[in-house]
This record gives structure tokens, sequence and C-alpha cells, in this order.
């Protein structure tokens, strides 16, 4: 029989721009704990509508527009509201916006202080070319503050390369962005007679990611195979990239966008990912980028869809274990395209991805850890 309500222990995972319905913080972490029948859901997000509670899970909104200063600070009270309302014994802060406030409650309340950490934000600040230098440095003088703030009980980390570019996070767990579902299994792929081909760039659309680079790439390869097409579908968080995107577009045959300000469900690009023959990776040489490993790559080999990636030894390593695609030079599109016309000549997907690229295959680590933590 399962725990009774009554005696399951209450956890939030709170954050203020990311959704209520967050890839990570609720597909992946929410419902490890929810599954685990040992705790009780409480999570705070963005949402722009109301979000009905589900058995066990009850949701809080943030604020409902992420562009708005005014609701970014109350965001603050909303969160200080629902930590007293919910009396978690554990908090999982999953922005640095809330490090201070949380601490702040700590003292009184009594809950154990999580910090999902899932990005370098101070490196991050360095992608973004509309910030002044007035802007950035105020960001990183913030940043740096919130982070150093006392009374963590533990970091958890989404990328490994955080532990040496932030070594003052201890204790720490790592737990990538491994694919919340099941593998998709299926036979090896042979392209070699394939005449059309279906392109996928999906998820947060910004310069950094090469998606520029990605369009001009299809559109060299639509002179080869007319009929191929790429889908661009995710948010872009910089308005003037989002204005470049279109022209770039314009009304190009067999481009389709599907951007939007806010980020796109993630069931949409899951089954978009399913849909494509490659999904494009055309990311940028960014210390900000290069020593992570990108979401999209544990969902591609998850779901048997080849990957094109740009130059990068590491993620070439963890492709090359299964075949799962190939990388190309989109500095010189020359190259680019005799690469790919080369690595289309070969099967993709010769070996089946296995449990290593599920986010099921840290899950242990993560429940042992909270368990640890309210032991003492």
């Amino acid at each position: 029989m399962g725990q009774s309500k009554a005696s399951k222990i209450p956890v939030l995972i709170a954050s203020s721009l990311k959704p209520l319905k967050d890839t990570r913080a609720w597909e992946k972490l929410g419902n490890s704990l929810r599954e685990s029948n040992k705790y009780t859901l409480n999570i705070i997000g963005f949402s722009s509508k109301i979000e009905e509670s589900i058995a066990e899970v009850r949701f809080f909104p943030s604020l409902s527009n992420r562009y708005s200063t005014w609701e970014r600070f109350f965001s603050q009270f909303r969160f200080l509201k629902t930590l007293v309302q919910t009396r978690p014994k554990i908090l999982i802060v999953c922005t640095y916006e809330y490090l201070a406030s949380a601490a702040l409650l700590k003292v009184i309340l009594g809950y154990k202080l999580i910090y999902d950490v899932q990005e370098n934000y101070v490196l991050n600040l360095k992608l973004n070319p509309d910030l002044s230098n007035y802007q950035r440095s105020n960001a990183l003088r913030i940043i740096q503050n919130l982070e150093s703030i006392k009374g963590v009980d533990c970091y958890f980390l989404a990328e490994a390369c955080y532990v040496p570019q932030m070594p003052e996070k201890k204790p720490f767990l790592i737990l990538e962005n491994k694919f919340a579902g099941n593998i998709v299994t299926g036979s090896r792929l042979d392209y070699s007679e394939k005449r059309a081909f279906q392109f996928l760039i999906s998820g947060t659309i910004t310069p950094a990611f090469g998606t520029i680079q990605g369009i001009q790439f299809f559109k060299q390869i639509q002179q080869i195979f007319p009929n191929s097409r790429l889908i661009i579908i995710g948010h872009t968080p910089l308005h003037s990239f989002r204005k470049k995107l279109e022209m770039e577009v314009g009304s190009h045959p067999g481009i389709e966008l599907k951007i939007t300000d806010t980020p796109v469900d993630h069931e949409e690009i899951v089954k978009e990912i399913i849909a494509a023959d490659f999904c494009l990776l055309p990311y940028q040489s960014h210390e900000a980028i290069s020593s992570k490993m990108p979401t999209k790559l544990f969902e591609a080999m998850a779901l048997h869809t080849p990957v094109l990636i740009s130059p990068n030894e590491k993620w070439k390593a963890f492709i090359d274990q299964y075949q799962g695609g190939t990388q190309l030079d989109f500095d010189s599109m020359d190259v680019a395209i005799a690469q790919f016309l080369a690595a289309i000549k070969n099967p993709f997907f010769i070996n089946q991805p296995g449990e290593e690229v599920l986010w099921s295959s840290q899950e242990g680590q993560m429940l042992s850890c909270l368990e640890q933590l309210l032991s003492f």
C-alpha cells in the first residue's frame, strides 16, 4: 500500500521564468519524486494560464508575463507566500533569483535547500548580444552575489563541466539532462537511396546555437535534394534575433518556422524529433557551450534520430558509440555539404542506445541524495 498523503514529505520545486511544467523541473525532477510515492509535490513557475493541480501535485504561478519587470519583482513575494503555504521539508531552487529568499526562510522553516544549477549563468552572459557592457557587468555582479549565498545543502549540477567551472559548489550531484522517456527502438537507418530529408532545429533559438548557419546549410542541401524540408520549432528569447531569423527564412519553400516568445511544449518537440531524418546542432564554438552535453543529443539518441553536429570531440565520441550522426564544419558550407553526402552513404544506429541516455539511469542517485539530506 502507498503512503497516506499526511505521511508523505512535502517538496517545493521553484523557478521564476521557467514554465510550471518545465522539462527538467517537472518531467524529470518532479516526476521522479512523484513516482517514488514518498513525496507530495509543489511547483512554482511561469504560467500564462491557471494550471489545474493533479493528484499529489500543486501548481503555483510565479508570474504570467515573462517580460514584465514588475511581475519579476512581485514573483519574489509569490515565492515567499508559496513557501509559507506549502512548508516544504525539501526546497529545490532552479533559479539564482530565489536563492536569497530561500536562504532567509530556511532559518525559519527549517527545510533542506538544494540549488539545481541548470546553467552557468555567468558564462551565458557572453552569449547575449543585446546586452550593453553596463547591463552585462551589472548582471554579473547580481548573479555572483546571489550564487555565493550560504545555506545551500546540496547542488544538483546539470552538466559535468560545471564541476571545474564552479568548484565552490559543494557538495554536488551531477544530474545530466538525459531523456525523460522511453527509448525508441529501431533497425539501422540506411539513407543511401533517400532523395528528400526532413531536418529539425529545435529548443531555444538563439544566434549562439547556430540557427542561421543551419538555415544556410539547408538551403545548400535543397539544391541537391529539392524536396527536403526544414522545421524550426522553439522559443526565441531575443526579439532582435527573431526578426533576423524571419528575414533569413522569408518565404523560402521548404522551411517552416514554429517559433514563439515562450518555451514550446516539450511533447511537440519530441514529436518533431521522431518525425525528423536529422536533428541539426550547428552550435557555435563558445566556452559556454562546447564543454556541455546538449539535451538534444540525449533526446535524439533515445528517439532514434541521427544528429548533425558542429566539430566537438566530446559530442562526437558520444554519438560515435551508436553511429548516431556525424560532424559537419558549418563554418565552411562546401565542406559541410561534402561531409553530409559522405555520411549518408553509411548506415546510422549500427548500435542501439541503452539506459545510459535516459534520465531514469540517474533517478536512484537523486532519490538517495534526498533521503540522505533528510536523515540529518
